[in-house]
């Protein structure tokens, strides 16, 4: 605020419209003064000589003002001016630029601002308020020789990126459309993005997807701990077992279960499961009882050789999984399905008759990174069994098998090696 007796007004200036005074004098009495005067260093008016009559009138003795140093911001804004029209400038640079230009374009010409003519004219307060000059963009794509939208552009990009990472993107020569792909992330994922491009040779894009994968595995990670929890004190009525399941399950009569629904482990170090699998459904089946296991493409021979020792071979189902692709690095493939293998203990034709091809929505990962999802599980289980059936889930995982075994009205017994996999099982069973 400042006393509008210290304020001083040119000779030169135009005259002001009395009709207007009087209008903008109504307005600033309901509304107040919705945009400050602005005024030099030396309090010569330079811009708002009806909205200061207007509050003479009004009999006020004080104004608010914007204060400037007029010839230092015309003569930094030709400087900008100049740098700009060279196009010399990197696009880091010129984004700043643009940026600084705008801050003074707006502190001369205080009337463009975003919003302040808006309000005006939504209140019908004609006055010098909606001033003659250009609004910052139209100005500025006319002098420099851009479209407006690179100018807006350009400001947003200046605005959204980091500042302390400014000089990072130069060193590191980042593009202006990564540097766009930058702006559109969060503080704190542009400092990560930053971290990895100075860590490695990798593009903006792959280090934006190689966070966002990392974020969510961070929040399944904090889940599957939320989980763990609840299943360390949760009592449950199934029969659910804690440990490798030839052990535990060694009080498992022969020949009692109707079916063994699982997913045993796929990677190459765990190959010996099968043949313990293969020896173990040998046991515990009834005659004629299914085996029934997912299983990876990798090592699929020996996963059927291991399988065949104590078991017959029956078919191969093909699960897709609807909207996943899984890379196969090791032999440069994409990767869409997965085998069924089923086994039997002792042939025998099935009863009915289905195809052997069936498609899984999308896998819930909450509990388990190879947990399969519901659907595929369920069409099993209707496929190989009937209600009131005892099925037998030695790889329980995150307990998918053994929930919809439940949700189908069958008997189901399972265990699972790792303990806080256990926990989790319980706490979603």
């Amino acid at each position: 605020m400042i006393k509008i007796k210290e304020i001083k007004i040119n000779k030169n200036r135009r005259k002001v419209d009395d009709k207007k005074i009087k209008e903008l004098s109504e307005s600033i009495k309901e509304l107040g003064l919705l945009n400050p005067i602005t005024i030099n260093t030396d309090k010569t008016l330079i811009a708002g000589m009806h909205r200061l009559e207007a509050c003479k009138l009004l009999g006020y003795d004080e104004i608010k003002v914007n204060i400037v140093n007029l010839d230092s911001l015309l003569s930094e804004l030709a400087e900008i001016d100049e740098n700009l029209i060279r196009n010399e400038l990197d696009w880091i640079d010129g984004d700043k630029q643009l940026a600084r230009r705008k801050y003074i374009y707006e502190e001369l010409h205080p009337e463009t601002k975003h919003g302040i003519s808006g309000a005006i004219s939504k209140h019908n307060s004609a006055n010098d308020i909606m001033s003659s000059a250009k609004t910052f963009t139209e100005n500025t794509a006319d002098k420099v020789g851009v479209t407006a939208r690179t100018v807006q552009r350009s400001i947003k990009r200046s605005n959204d990126i980091v500042e302390d990472l400014k000089p990072k993107l130069k060193e590191l020569d980042v593009s202006k459309t990564e540097g766009t792909l930058i702006s559109r992330q969060e503080p704190e994922v542009q400092k990560k993005i930053v971290k990895l491009l100075e860590k490695k040779k990798i593009s903006v894009t792959d280090a934006i997807k190689e966070i966002k994968k990392e974020e969510k595995k961070e929040k399944k990670q904090i889940e599957r701990d939320r989980l763990n929890e609840i299943g360390k004190n949760k009592k449950i009525e199934i029969d659910f077992r804690l440990g490798d399941f030839e052990e535990v399950f060694k009080d498992v009569p022969d020949g009692s279960i109707d079916c063994i629904i699982t997913d045993p482990p796929y990677p190459k170090e765990f190959i010996e499961v099968w043949s313990k699998l293969s020896r173990f459904a040998k046991r515990v089946l009834k005659p004629n009882g299914y085996c029934v296991a997912y299983s990876g493409q990798m090592y699929l021979p020996e996963v059927i050789n291991r399988m065949s020792e104590n078991l017959d071979y029956y078919w191969t189902f093909a699960v897709y999984h609807e909207g996943q692709t899984q890379i196969v690095n090791g032999i440069n493939l994409m990767c869409r399905w997965k085998p069924v293998l089923i086994f039997q203990n002792g042939k025998k034709k099935i009863e009915n008759t289905f195809q052997d091809y069936f498609i899984s929505e999308k896998r819930e990962k909450n509990g388990h990174d190879w947990q399969q999802s519901k659907s595929g599980v369920a069409y099993l289980i209707e496929m190989f069994t009937k209600k009131g059936d005892t099925i037998l889930e030695p790889f329980a995982g995150a307990g998918t098998t053994m929930i919809v075994a439940l949700e189908k009205g069958r008997n189901v017994i399972g265990a699972e090696i790792d303990e806080e996999t256990y926990n989790i099982a319980k706490a979603l069973l």
